[in-house]
């Protein structure tokens, strides 16, 4: 893994990424990776790929922002990450891209590349990078920890934010309606002391 995550951080540092809030997106969708796993199932092995991803998914901004996740892909797709089979590559790739825009459907052909499970992989991995991104809505690390717990139907996100968050108590309620949807949960973002 050391040498994937010093990998990725060349790639993320030539492209010129936000390493800050690219750290920040990482380490969230793993915590909520880790929360979530009654719903998931998925083997830590899927945890490090995330992980990845989250490193990973602003790289694209190197082209502009329109289309950055598109272009994250494209540059995954590319790069010489050491530790990577193409499967999991193409897993990470797929991941970055639907941090944001478009949900994955079969025409997106990169997404259609995958054998069945490694879509269903893709997919919900991709919703918790996306929640992780709104919970960083101002790049600014403001969600310090979070905890996650099932209520019924609804997913409760408690964050963690000593200096406010409310764009990111939004944003992740608004990005979390991908994970919800995999899921087949309501997603709702409280911070600590509206709880």
């Amino acid at each position: 893994m050391e040498e994937t995550v010093a990998a990725s951080f060349v790639l993320g540092r030539r492209c010129g990424f936000e390493e800050a809030h690219s750290r920040q997106d990482a380490r969230l969708a793993v915590r909520i990776f880790d929360l979530t796993h009654d719903l998931h199932h998925l083997d830590d092995e899927y945890r490090d790929l995330l992980y990845y991803a989250g490193l990973l998914h602003d790289i694209g901004y190197v082209e502009g922002y329109w289309g950055h996740h598109k272009t994250a892909y494209k540059l995954i797709l590319k790069a010489d990450l050491p530790g990577l089979t193409e499967r999991e590559r193409q897993i990470v790739a797929n991941v970055a891209r639907y941090h944001r825009g478009a949900r994955p459907k079969l025409k997106h052909a990169g997404f259609a590349a995958l054998d069945v499970d490694d879509r269903e992989i893709a997919t919900m991995l991709g919703s918790i990078l996306r929640l992780a991104d709104g919970l960083d809505r101002g790049h600014t690390d403001a969600v310090r920890d979070l905890d996650v717990w099932l209520e019924g139907d609804d997913l409760m996100v408690l964050v963690d934010c000593p200096l406010g968050c409310s764009a990111e108590v939004w944003a992740g309620e608004k990005k979390g309606r991908f994970f919800g949807d995999v899921f087949d949960v309501r997603v709702q973002v409280r911070k600590r002391s509206d709880a």
